[in-house]
């Protein structure tokens, strides 16, 4: 009896310590705090197919527009972040525009072909207009891609023969800037002709595009050289460069120097190198050119030019010329006409003050500031725009206009070292228009500040002895008492 009382009575102990240990486990566990869980960060939203098409073929249109590789990019990423990715990033190159893509899973890479030839300006307008439109409202992409279509498929503002015009006073205003005599205007005028006609062909016949310098830089020569009396007055040579002016790689020569200037070694050097590869290309035309006359007769040299006004219609001539060949935006020769005069008085007071070299540094420099200058204005073009017709006056001065004549004629009587010379000469005149013009970029672009800005923080730096001080000082403390009472 007592061993059946104690086994009740230790099982009633036992069952009471156990209840009670649960009892206390069980409200340490709600009064722990919750252990803290890991989520997976959200995936990036994928980038759409639309936004990185537009991107691609954005970059492709302003390749065609002149810009340089790393402004392109430049341009590229304020778009992407504006539709609001950040995982985006660009590669230019002049043949090609890369992009690579971040995602959860790795990266992706596509490209688009960028070989594209230059746009019109008023095209080039309508590209400039539409980035400024997607960095206000940014559009859907699909709708960017509409206008985008549109502006790229859309005729030149000017019609074929005004286009073959353009070609023809532009090359006489070209010639002009050399204050030729009077009968090399009838060169000029029936070179360009021949120029512009051979140009329109070639943008329907893919062989004769493919050999246009050659065949273009030769057949200049044969009819300079073969009527050097009727169409030179006897010096046939100052024909050769303004003829083929529009010809010139002076754009690929100069941003290619500046993208190696500034690290894009792959875009500058394939710049460069193509550069260099189309005026070897005009040169062997001239050259064969001469050589199919075989030997040349001598004609009277008439040393009359026109006089000091020449190159100064000269510059009237390049702005009308170059606005209905590349067909500009409307009311917009007046702006264009502006910006080369302003270049042309920079280069001209370079040039007397210290040398060639100097004049087209001075002249890329002005031109790119007064460009960035007038965009400010309403209803004024973009600053490619403006720009643009500027630069194609500088480069046919800056490559020797008859030293290239020269080496193909072997008139050089110092031989290989006087080509040299003329090699060096342009390719240091291409480079001083580079610098001007990058130099030009970063005042155009440098943010300085404002005037009223440092006038309000002069007061705190000055020393307190300066009387201007105390009279600024008084000032205040009246307009405060005044304001008080």
């Amino acid at each position: 009896m007592a061993s059946e009382e104690y086994a009740s009575k230790t099982w009633k102990v036992a069952r009471r310590r156990v209840t009670h240990a649960i009892a206390k486990v069980r409200s340490e566990y709600e009064k722990a705090p919750p252990k803290p869980t890991h989520h997976k960060p959200p995936a990036d939203p994928p980038v759409p197919a639309d936004l990185l098409n537009l991107l691609c073929r954005i970059g492709v249109a302003l390749v065609g527009a002149g810009e340089t590789s790393a402004a392109v990019q430049t341009i590229l990423d304020k778009l992407s972040r504006r539709y609001g990715t950040d995982n985006i990033h660009f590669m230019v190159l002049p043949t090609a525009v890369f992009v690579r893509v971040h995602t959860d899973d790795g990266s992706a890479l596509d490209m688009l072909d960028a070989r594209v030839g230059t746009l019109p300006l008023d095209q080039i307008a309508g590209l400039y207009r539409l980035i400024d439109q997607i960095q206000d409202d940014a559009p859907p992409p699909s709708e960017a891609s509409k206008s985008l279509d549109k502006l790229l498929t859309q005729k030149p503002g000017s019609p074929p023969w005004l286009i073959l015009v353009g070609q023809v006073v532009l090359t006489v205003g070209v010639g002009m800037m050399l204050n030729p005599g009077a009968k090399a205007l009838i060169g000029y005028v029936v070179l360009g002709l021949v120029v512009g006609v051979l140009t329109q062909l070639a943008d329907k016949v893919k062989l004769l595009s493919m050999a246009l310098p050659v065949v273009a830089s030769a057949v200049v020569a044969v009819l300079a050289f073969a009527f050097p009396g009727t169409l030179a007055g006897g010096q046939p040579q100052q024909l050769l460069i303004p003829a083929v002016a529009t010809l010139l790689p002076g754009a690929m020569l100069t941003n290619g120097t500046i993208e190696l200037a500034t690290g894009s070694m792959v875009a500058g050097a394939s710049r460069v190198v193509y550069g260099i590869n189309m005026l070897f290309l005009l040169a062997l035309g001239s050259y064969v050119g001469i050589s199919v006359l075989g030997h040349l007769s001598d004609v009277p040299v008439s040393h009359a030019q026109l006089g000091w006004w020449a190159p100064i219609l000269g510059v009237l001539l390049i702005g009308y010329g170059h606005s209905w060949r590349s067909s500009a935006p409307a009311n917009s020769v007046g702006w264009l006409l502006l910006v080369l005069y302003v270049t042309y008085a920079a280069q001209f007071l370079g040039k007397h003050v210290s040398g060639p070299l100097t004049g087209t540094f001075l002249g890329g420099l002005v031109a790119v500031n007064a460009a960035y200058l007038i965009q400010r204005r309403k209803h004024a073009p973009p600053t490619q725009v403006a720009f643009l017709p500027a630069f194609w006056m500088l480069v046919p001065g800056g490559i020797s206009l008859t030293g290239i004549s020269d080496l193909v004629m072997h008139n050089n009587n110092s031989g290989a070292a006087g080509s040299l010379e003329v090699l060096v000469s342009a390719l240091l005149s291409v480079m001083s228009i580079a610098l001007g013009v990058m130099v030009g970029s970063g005042l155009a672009t440098a943010h300085t500040p404002e005037l009223g800005t440092i006038l309000k923080s002069m007061p705190h730096n000055l020393p307190h002895h300066l009387p201007w001080h105390h009279a600024s000082a008084d000032a205040a403390k009246k307009s405060d008492s005044d304001s008080g009472s």
